[in-house]
C-alpha cells in the first residue's frame, strides 16, 4: 500500500480526528483562530436549535477584530477561516448529526446571547 504524503495524512487526521476548527485555526490566539471558533460556535448553536446567528454576525466579528488590530490580511484570513468552518461543520452535521445534550443547549443559548451582544470572546 503506497503511502501517504505528510501533508495528505495530517489533512486526514484533521478531517478524522480533530474539531473543524482545530484543523484551520491554528492558534486559537488569532484572527483566524477566532474566527473558527466562532463559526464552531455558531454552526453548534444552530445544529442543536439553541439560537440562530444575526445575520452581520461575521462583519460585526470582523469589525471588532480590525478594532483590536487586525491586518487586511489578518482579517481575509479569518473571513476565509470563519467560512471554511462554518461549511465544513455544516457537511459534518448532515452526515454525521452528533446529539445536543440539555446542557450544551444551555450553554450555546448562553454564549450565543453575548455574541449577539458584540462579545466574541471564546470564554
Amino acid at each position: 500500500m503506497p503511502s501517504l504524503p505528510a501533508g495528505r495524512a495530517l489533512s486526514l487526521a484533521c478531517l478524522l480526528a480533530l474539531p473543524l476548527g482545530a484543523c484551520v485555526a491554528g492558534e486559537a490566539d488569532t484572527s483566524a483562530g477566532r474566527a473558527s471558533a466562532l463559526a464552531t460556535t455558531v454552526s453548534r448553536a444552530t445544529a442543536c436549535k439553541a439560537a440562530k446567528p444575526q445575520r452581520g454576525t461575521l462583519d460585526r466579528f470582523l469589525a471588532a477584530e480590525k478594532a483590536r488590530g487586525a491586518s487586511d490580511e489578518q482579517l481575509a484570513a479569518a473571513r476565509s477561516a470563519y467560512v471554511s468552518v462554518s461549511e465544513a461543520e455544516t457537511v459534518n452535521q448532515g452526515i454525521r448529526p452528533e446529539p445536543c445534550t440539555v446542557e450544551e443547549r444551555g450553554q450555546l443559548k448562553e454564549r450565543m446571547g453575548r455574541i449577539r451582544g458584540g462579545n466574541f470572546d471564546a470564554s
